[in-house]
């Protein structure tokens, strides 16, 4: 009896050891969970300026204090052609409480540009990134590309490939 006892005691004090051990662990992967789920800071819009097809100078500095959609497009890209209307909708739909929209085109001429822009009705302003400065400081690869930056300049959503309207309009919904 005293032997099974013995086996019985130190089986116990393994349990607990395990038990313990996975006590451990557990609260260490929930301290890990909490850091990996919480929000990241803001990052901030790169400033730019562009000169848009009707004259008109574009700051993104001077857009502080409004929300502002960012959508970088080229006119040779079917993608982007897909959501241009979207685009043109969401506009109409922001622009009368002070969301401002800004279309940048990249790696395209002025004249691919400019048609794009009459074929798609696109109302909002925009302006060729002749240089490629801009398309260079956002790190850009693939076009389209659309950002959401909220009021104080920080990104608040950002989009690669066709955006729909639906996303448009909840993002920007959250940006304001």
């Amino acid at each position: 009896m005293k032997k099974n006892n013995g086996l019985i005691g130190r089986a116990f004090g393994a349990a607990v050891i395990i038990m313990l051990a996975f006590g451990v662990f557990a609260c260490k992967g929930k301290d890990k969970a909490v850091e990996q789920t919480a929000t990241p800071p803001a990052e901030a819009a790169i400033p730019f300026n562009l000169t848009t097809f009707d004259g008109k100078a574009f700051s993104l500095d001077a857009m502080k204090g409004k929300p502002v959609v960012l959508n970088f497009f080229a006119s040779w890209c079917g993608p982007c052609k897909l959501e241009a209307p979207a685009l043109e909708r969401a506009y109409k739909t922001f622009k009368g409480v002070g969301v401002e929209f800004i279309g940048v085109a990249v790696d395209d001429t002025e004249d691919g540009a400019k048609g794009f822009i009459k074929e798609f009705k696109l109302s909002f302003p925009a302006g060729r990134d002749g240089s490629g400065e801009i398309m260079k400081s956002y790190n850009l690869y693939g076009v389209p590309k659309t950002y959401i930056i909220r009021k104080d300049g920080s990104i608040s959503y950002s989009h690669s490939g066709v955006i729909t309207e639906e996303i448009l309009i909840k993002e920007i919904r959250k940006a304001i």
